[in-house]
């Protein structure tokens, strides 16, 4: 889903900076007073995502299909800790490793980060009302469904707004393929993909439940939560 530069429509190109800056701008603010243990988590998570991200599975062109990694770091430090660990680790990738464009990491942020960990948040959050999984196993059951659902659809909709940006000109598009032929590509690799990542991130989910058994509030954190999802 690493997007290079040269692919994306300018317009889309300025409106996804726009976005991107703005989301970590308030994630910084919000994440500004956290805890240790919250810290040591998301540095913990960077590095696990960053090596599940460099196994890539090419797709076309320069483009690229991986894991993704936003309902793990959602689900373990919160949707503005998670676009932090996202964001951190398309950075380096796009510097040290020329794993996206420069100019397109606004892009590959916005996606990811933003789309991926949000998409993500809000299904747990769906899933997690009047849940609690420490009450009974059909409780445990429903949040671990709600942490392979959110990590299902999180890529795949992430994939779909990749396919927007790259196939759909609104200026002057220097895409060499039409929305309708990468949307196809695109959603398959993924649709694969994000059912191998469901598994493994309900695994490590559940491990860190094992180690730190409040695991699965820090995204019902209510510094976190937006109201309408908000008990």
């Amino acid at each position: 889903m690493h997007i290079p530069d040269g692919w994306i429509d300018p317009a889309f190109l300025i409106i996804t900076w726009i976005f991107t800056l703005l989301g970590l701008f308030i994630s910084i603010r919000k994440m500004k007073h956290v805890d240790e243990r919250r810290i040591t988590y998301m540095a913990v998570l960077a590095g696990t995502i960053f090596a599940a991200q460099m196994l890539n599975f090419p797709v076309f062109g320069g483009t690229s299909g991986h894991f993704l990694g936003a309902a793990l770091a959602t689900s373990i430090v919160g949707p503005w800790g998670g676009m932090l660990v996202i964001s951190v680790v398309l950075i380096i990738q796009a510097f040290l490793f020329g794993d996206g464009g420069i100019l397109a990491m606004g892009a590959n942020i916005f996606n990811m980060g933003i789309i991926g960990v949000f998409c993500a948040y809000f299904i747990i959050r769906l899933m997690m009302v009047n849940t609690d999984p420490k009450k009974s196993s059909r409780m445990k059951i429903k949040y671990y469904g709600g942490v392979f659902l959110a990590s299902f659809l999180s890529i795949c909709i992430a994939s779909f707004f990749a396919a927007i940006e790259i196939g759909i000109p609104i200026l002057n598009s220097s895409s060499f393929v039409t929305f309708y032929e990468v949307l196809p590509i695109m959603l398959f690799y993924h649709l694969i993909i994000g059912i191998g990542e469901g598994v493994i991130t309900c695994v490590i989910v559940a491990y860190f439940n094992t180690i730190e058994m409040d695991v699965f509030l820090e995204v019902n954190n209510p510094s976190f939560s937006f109201p309408l999802l908000r008990r």
